[in-house]
């Protein structure tokens, strides 16, 4: 190995983190453990430990939608073990399209994590006007040239 394929893996350990999620998720309830990997300021990869083709692109919503906003049940927060609000992380799952402009983000259904017991939840929130294709890029960052 050379130094320089030694430190690139320590970087991705830095910035890799390994969740449980007791319940899987929607569609993949049999895959249980998840790496959440940065891959830049925006973006990160969610993938299956246990099948690594299982692969997502998140986002924190937070960066591009500031109104964002949904409650947690009392049973959301005791399945993952929270109890204050400084423990919990979100993302959302990309769709990307190669026309950047028609990537979409999942708000309907955003992955709760629970950065001190290194858990995990997807929930799908109800009555809300939150949908699971939402475009990624308002018209005005699209135009400034939103590219990652």
């Amino acid at each position: 190995m050379t130094p320089k394929q030694k430190l690139d893996e320590e970087n991705q350990d830095k910035n890799t983190s390994l969740y449980v999620f007791p319940k899987g998720i929607p569609g993949f309830e049999q895959l249980r453990e998840f790496q959440l990997q940065e891959h830049n300021e925006l973006f990160s990869l969610f993938s299956a430990v246990e099948q690594p083709a299982t692969i997502f692109i998140t986002v924190n919503p937070f960066d591009f939608f500031k109104d964002y906003e949904f409650e947690l049940s009392d049973d959301a927060l005791e399945d993952i073990g929270i109890t204050s609000q400084e423990q919990i992380a979100v993302r959302c799952i990309c769709t990307w399209n190669s026309d950047q402009s028609k990537t979409t983000v999942n708000l309907l259904a955003p992955l709760i994590f629970n950065i001190e017991q290194q858990t995990g939840k997807q929930i799908v929130l109800q009555n809300t006007k939150y949908t699971i294709k939402h475009p990624l890029w308002n018209e005005i960052e699209f135009s400034k040239g939103g590219e990652s």
